[in-house]
């Protein structure tokens, strides 16, 4: 039996996917079960248990330089149809339901095919109103598979885990409870003030061990502001661990304060408690679905759901409202 999963858009809308795989291969443990995905997030499903199989989409590449270099990019959309279309499956999903992804499932030889929204010909679920991890739940429904666990996951390497490790003995040699701050999202508005985070590490630094984490082009940044705070037991990891070691280090936190961010759901996918700050976007949809979550949302906002907002919403959100939430949930 082969089944088909499309989920290729951003890294938090894939992690949303991993709980709805592992239920698909738990149903069909014999199946063969083939994930498309972008090359992007590849690393979500590396050591993934549940796929047998990943097609890897470089969308991003394709989005870039589509009408630079048309020739490779209508290549490489027709070698990705080739691939999904060398198999007969049993059953296809498109978990995105988006006009770039909804492509691949017209395409694939299925008998069945199931789609997020609403599609020409295709069995579809959708309901704006639900988070996204439930908005899913009622895909997997149409093809009868209810009654499973589709929290999301995320599954680490050996490698990855004594890197991390080797990485926290250095750092923290008295094994203090370890604080992860993950400032910064893809959006503007979704950051808490870099400067909240800075008063927030320092008083947490007291008692535990705070780690900043970020991308490499962050690195700057948040060691410029480190190096302004005088206290101990703060590290900056920014730009020194790849996305697999950081999935590690959130593994070993006692807890994590971030934006609706993808840090956020990675805190999620490894069961690590998490203290969230909102203003633009809505929690209800996109925010933490474990019990021990905790959602700071800004007063007065009027959310917005837009990347640019000027009201900086989150910056009435007080650092001591937000240590005070990291503390509990030591």
């Amino acid at each position: 039996m082969n089944i088909l999963v499309i989920k290729q858009t951003s890294l938090g809308d894939v992690l949303h996917s991993t709980g709805h795989v592992r239920a698909l291969k738990q149903r069909f443990p014999e199946s063969h079960l083939t994930l498309v995905t972008a090359t992007s997030s590849a690393d979500i499903y590396r050591h993934s248990p549940y796929v047998d199989e990943m097609i890897l989409f470089d969308r991003y590449r394709v989005k870039k330089e589509l009408f630079m270099h048309p020739l490779w990019c209508f290549r490489h959309i027709r070698e990705v149809l080739q691939q999904i279309r060398s198999k007969h499956y049993s059953m296809a999903f498109d978990l995105q339901g988006l006009a770039r992804t909804v492509v691949f499932l017209y395409f694939a030889r299925a008998q069945k095919k199931y789609v997020k929204g609403r599609w020409l010909g295709l069995s579809g679920f959708r309901n704006k109103s639900l988070h996204a991890i439930r908005e899913m739940d009622g895909v997997l429904a149409l093809a009868g598979i209810t009654e499973f666990d589709t929290e999301m996951e995320m599954a680490t390497s050996l490698e990855n885990e004594q890197a991390v490790d080797v990485l926290l003995n250095q750092i923290n040699p008295n094994s203090l409870p370890l604080v992860v701050l993950s400032p910064f999202s893809r959006w503007q508005s979704k950051d808490w003030p870099l400067q909240h985070f800075a008063e927030a590490a320092e008083r947490l630094s007291k008692d535990y061990q705070v780690v900043f984490t970020g991308a490499a082009d962050r690195q700057q940044e948040i060691e410029s502001l480190i190096s302004e705070i005088d206290a101990d037991n703060i590290e900056s990891l920014a730009g020194k661990i790849n996305l697999m070691e950081f999935a590690a280090l959130v593994k070993r936190a006692a807890v994590m304060l971030t934006g609706d961010s993808f840090p956020m759901h990675i805190a999620g996918a490894c069961n690590t408690a998490v203290v969230a700050l909102f203003a633009p976007t809505d929690e209800k949809k996109v925010g933490p679905t474990r019990v021990s979550a905790e959602v700071i949302r800004a007063p007065d906002c009027q959310q917005c759901d837009r990347r640019n907002c000027q009201r900086a919403c989150l910056s009435r959100i007080s650092v001591e409202q937000a240590v005070e939430a990291v503390i509990s949930k030591i």
